[in-house]
């Protein structure tokens, strides 16, 4: 038995190395193409922030434009850019091409939130780059002088976002064997309703930025309707792009798994997630100390706190990890106001989203429950009036607008 087990490791090892690399050390880049969002998978299972978008009207063309939330049951703002229009009369559809997005110096948009109601109106602050000024594009060696008529404000596209990221990627990982092969994950109704034309900007930015390879899911619970329309989206992808249908290469452990674990995941809410694992916990002290959580009269609430500071918006002069390191920091006191609150009315649970903003000094001159499903408005105000008293490091100048959200569970 011990030498079977032996043999099987060393296959294994010798199997991984041989041949360079296994699936854990893949990119497995992926775009994950849903309803109201888009976002970008890497290493099967490190995802980038969802892009969300609201779709445009235009003669000939949808546009998927990007939109700016705050949490996720914000309704957004949206978001506006400079592009390079060509051809003129058609660059509002013109998407999703590494040529037409201007960028600034550390590759960012030139971008900002629209006005009015979610943003429609173009933001008075973004303006036309002057004649003479010089800009680039995502495109390698782009960088070019700009004269009259060579740039207009127009709604930034969902898949410009999602192409950004795909060739930063590219670039991080160009020693991956896989970096030229892509799988896109497509929710069903994109074929159900005859959509899937509207994503040819993207799929034919695909080819542009360098993949070589294009691998097509589709997400129904109808098997046979899956496997016929990922036959369509192949051959149209051929036909737009010259791209070949990604096959799986024979010599590595990878499966395509993780982003479908990711997209069954993403399915669970976070608070039903933490639900679910403290329960688990209750359970296992139960049976080693003989108690079970019925038999104690506490509340025993918790307030989940973001690990990540890319879950909390931070727009000013402070960093959203410094920030995030100070509210963590009083999350005793959040969970004490929460179990109090049990006392008084048990079983309530949800999500409050906070929005406040941080002076200099760092005393917090503003708060604001932005969202709440908690259903309780004096338990609300009271953990926005604790957010009040927080004290951040002082900075010489500038505020800073905070957006944080905090899910309740038992």
């Amino acid at each position: 038995m011990t030498d079977r087990i032996l043999f099987t490791i060393a296959l294994a090892v010798s199997l991984c190395f041989g041949y360079g690399h296994c699936w854990e050390q893949d990119l497995m880049l992926n775009v994950n193409v849903r309803d109201d969002y888009l976002v970008v998978g890497a290493l099967g299972w490190f995802p980038i922030p969802s892009v969300y978008y609201k779709v445009l009207d235009y003669p000939y063309a949808h546009r998927y434009a990007a939109i700016e939330k705050d949490f996720e049951e914000d309704p957004g703002r949206l978001l506006w850019a400079v592009y390079y229009p060509f051809p003129r009369y058609m660059y509002s559809a013109l998407v999703a091409t590494p040529d037409s997005v201007y960028v600034d110096g550390k590759g960012d948009f030139l971008s900002m939130e629209g006005e009015g109601d979610l943003g429609m109106i173009p933001p008075k602050d973004l303006k036309l780059p002057a004649e003479g000024d010089s800009l680039a594009t995502l495109s390698p060696n782009s960088m070019r002088r700009i004269w009259r008529g060579d740039a207009a404000i127009a709604p930034l596209s969902a898949f410009d976002v999602i192409v950004s990221t795909l060739i930063r990627y590219r670039k991080w990982y160009a020693d991956r064997w896989d970096v030229d092969r892509i799988s896109l994950y497509i929710d069903g109704s994109f074929f159900r309703q005859n959509r899937f034309h509207e994503l040819s900007p993207l799929i034919i930015a695909l080819k542009e930025i360098g993949f070589r390879y294009v691998k097509v899911n589709v997400d129904d619970s109808d098997d046979a309707f899956c496997f016929r329309s990922m036959e369509m989206a192949h051959r149209e992808i051929y036909r737009l792009t010259g791209l070949a249908p990604q096959m799986d290469d024979p010599r590595s452990f990878r499966r395509l798994v993780a982003p479908n674990l990711k997209m069954e995941l993403a399915r669970l809410s976070a608070m039903e997630f933490l639900k679910k694992f403290n329960n688990d916990i209750d359970r296992i002290l139960g049976e080693v100390t003989g108690l079970s959580k019925a038999d104690s009269d506490m509340p025993s609430g918790k307030v989940f706190i973001p690990w990540r500071a890319d879950d909390i918006k931070v727009r000013g002069s402070r960093s959203a990890k410094d920030v995030l390191e100070t509210i963590r920091r009083r999350g005793p006191e959040l969970c004490d106001i929460y179990n109090n609150f049990l006392k008084k009315k048990s079983g309530f649970d949800g999500r409050v989203v906070l929005r406040f903003e941080i002076a200099p000094s760092g005393e917090v001159v503003r708060t604001a429950v932005a969202y709440s499903s908690t259903g309780y408005e004096e338990f609300d105000n009271a953990v926005r009036d604790a957010v009040g008293q927080m004290t951040f490091g002082a900075v010489e100048s500038g505020s800073t607008k905070v957006v944080v959200p905090l899910t309740l569970y038992q």
